[in-house]
């Protein structure tokens, strides 16, 4: 059963990726806007959007360095517990893993945002010049469609 499922997935795939897609020349590169999210705020450099890549780049930055501050304090209290076997320091050191541990998390969720973000921009980056083309007008109980070259 497993296989038969297996092999389902494996032909809906395939049909996917033989399917053509109808797009329109956005002027930007979608793969090129994801690798440059690699850095902080680089797809959304690329994209033009200024304010979301300030947003980013504040936002990783944030988070990058309170994970940073959360791993040097929990190195300090596992060395002090080390030494000293206090409980109270292990305790500590858990309190810092678990912060830190959320800060990569949070880091991860922004860091995938900004990927997709700057993907479906460079998607749509001409977007607006090409709605301006389509006039859809409502007339009475009709509907017209006009598109301009």
């Amino acid at each position: 059963m497993k296989q038969v499922l297996f092999l389902c997935l494996i032909l809906i795939t395939c049909v996917q990726l033989g399917a053509e897609e109808k797009s329109f020349d956005s002027g930007r590169n979608p793969t090129t806007a994801m690798l440059l999210s690699a850095l902080p705020g680089g797809g959304q450099i690329y994209n033009k959007q200024y304010i979301k890549a300030s947003i980013d780049i504040i936002a990783e930055s944030l988070l990058i360095g309170t994970a940073i501050h959360y791993h040097i304090k929990m190195n300090n209290a596992y060395s002090q517990y080390e030494h000293t076997h206090n409980q109270a320091f292990y305790d500590e050191y858990n309190f810092y893993y678990q912060h830190r541990q959320n800060m990569i998390w949070w880091w991860a969720t922004v860091k995938l945002l900004a990927v997709i973000d700057a993907y479906v921009d460079a998607k749509m980056f001409n977007f607006n010049e090409k709605k301006q083309k389509i006039d859809l007008e409502f007339e009475g109980l009709g509907l017209s469609l006009k598109y301009h070259f």
